[in-house]
């Protein structure tokens, strides 16, 4: 009975985290990455755990602590982690479907949280040893709450999708509850062991039907508007897609944030590369160049047709944008470019540890109210930033119109300036270059052809570049209806304060 406790105690620890580890992706996926999705699973991660705890011991004081109850709480955490996927997709076409996941949290980790008193009744004799037993039932769950987010988390994720997933916890929750039915068999409790032994074998047997909707749970969630999901990829590092049918171009997202355009053309415009364009005319012979951030790799694409480049080092969390960029023959070369080295990191790390000088140091960020961002838009990353420049390096990166964003920019570059919702920051003021854009431009080059075509709708770009205004951070200050606040590590504004939820009028 001891050891049964043990593994009880590990199996409901490994199911647990794991399925939380998974919870936190699919609410942030469907949330849009919030910072707040994590806290809302949390809240009701704890909240069932809490309320199952109790459940368990006013059980274990009816005498009800037996591996029969776990077997059935084993098997009823199985079916509702298999029957998950299609209850979250359809919860999610509801208005009410932030309280309808809460309450599929908070229902599914209340089952396993019934477990964890029965198992410390189970394994903890009466006498001296009760507190040696408890403590090993106790580090058993501990065991497991730490490898199953490991193995959920490096692992699964990177070869199953999220739903799918969630079954696979649910399969593995339904073989748990053969271990103490084997018990019972072995205490010549048979007849006890037959009805959840039967229920067992018929959700295992589920499992072929009931793949589908594991496997388009994310397809379900993703955005696409009219358009089609025309790729998505998901792996441990997060998921990508992109959708076609909304226009010339596709449109490409991040964790279900607009994250892109895989358009190149200047005179298109349909993604703001004009944004990417204006990088050449600020300044005039950047050679080493770094991009934080790949994406749909547009802007990287527009970067390798500047002839005066030599070498860019680009960094990207995420290796799902690579095979996502196969797909797109406008922008795939780069992936070929010898000019070009990919290192999969996070940019701030990567930063860090590099000693290089850039002449062009480009962070095409998402949106400045999303978890984690606060390490792109800090005071203290700028200031990494500023140290890695060249002497007459220039660094661009989105605010997403966030006027905290380039206050702060302001904060840590002598030189900083707007255009559209991009910084452009530096040590020394190159408003100068702007003129002779045009002439610059029409040098660019991509595989030996000309990147601008002779055409109206070129020529009008370039007339708006050439007379292109820098919005100095002075304009901002004074039309903003709040004192804008200087971001840092530990304020992390953007994020919370002045987040998405705020309802922050100025952005």
């Amino acid at each position: 009975m001891t050891r049964l406790a043990w593994f009880l105690s590990f199996w409901t620890g490994f199911t647990s985290l794991s399925e939380e580890i998974l919870w936190v992706r699919i609410v942030s996926f469907a949330a849009d990455g919030t910072p707040q999705a994590f806290a809302l699973v949390l809240t009701a991660f704890l909240g069932g755990i809490a309320l199952g705890a109790l459940s368990g011991k006013r059980l274990s004081e009816k005498g009800k602590a037996t591996p029969g109850t776990a077997a059935w709480l084993l098997l009823i955490a199985g079916f509702q982690l298999m029957l998950l996927p299609a209850f979250i997709a359809a919860a999610h076409e509801t208005p009410a479907a932030t309280f309808w996941f809460l309450l599929l949290i908070l229902f599914g980790s209340a089952v396993k949280g019934m477990l964890f008193p029965i198992v410390h009744h189970l394994g903890s004799p009466h006498g001296d040893t009760v507190g040696r037993s408890v403590s090993r039932t106790y580090f058993c769950n501990i065991l497991g709450a730490t490898t199953g987010p490991l193995f959920t988390g490096l692992f699964l994720l990177d070869r199953f999708s999220s739903g799918t997933n969630l079954q696979i916890l649910g399969i593995l929750c339904l073989i748990g509850a053969m271990l103490p039915l084997a018990h019972l068999v072995r205490t010549a409790k048979i007849r006890a062991a037959l009805s959840p032994f039967f229920v067992g074998v018929l959700g295992l047997a589920s499992f072929p039907y009931l793949q589908s909707s594991g496997s388009m749970l994310i397809h379900e969630l993703a955005t696409a508007g009219e358009g089609t999901i025309r790729v998505l990829i998901e792996n441990r590092h997060g998921i990508v897609h992109s959708v076609a049918g909304l226009g010339r171009d596709d449109i490409v997202y991040g964790g279900n944030v607009y994250d892109g355009n895989t358009n190149i053309d200047l005179a298109n415009n349909s993604n703001l590369i004009d944004r990417a364009y204006l990088l050449y005319g600020l300044h005039p012979e950047p050679r080493r160049v770094l991009v934080i951030g790949l994406s749909s790799g547009a802007w990287t694409r527009v970067v390798t047709a500047m002839p005066s480049v030599e070498k860019i080092d680009v960094v990207e969390i995420n290796p799902g944008y690579i095979e996502m960029i196969r797909a797109y023959p406008q922008l795939s070369p780069l992936l070929d470019d010898p000019r070009i080295e990919i290192h999969i990191d996070d940019g701030r790390r990567w930063l860090r540890r590099s000693h290089e000088k850039f002449d062009l140091i480009v962070m095409n960020t998402t949106f400045h109210w999303r978890a984690n961002i606060t390490n792109l838009l800090s005071v203290e990353m700028m200031e990494r930033v500023r140290e890695s420049l060249a002497p007459k390096g220039i660094f661009a990166f989105n605010t997403t119109s966030s006027d905290d964003a380039f206050y702060t920019a302001a904060q840590a570059f002598p030189f900083a300036y707007r255009f559209r919702n991009f910084v452009y920051a530096a040590k020394h003021d190159f408003r100068d270059q702007v003129p002779s854009i045009k002439e610059r431009l029409r040098k660019m080059r991509l595989d030996g052809q000309a990147v601008l075509t002779d055409n109206p709708a070129t020529e009008q770009s370039l007339d708006s570049l050439a007379a292109v205004e820098l919005i100095e951070p002075r304009k901002i200050v004074d039309r903003s209806r709040r004192p804008l606040v200087t971001i840092t590590d530990q304020n992390m504004i953007t994020e919370f304060r002045f987040g998405r939820w705020s309802g922050d009028a100025s952005k």
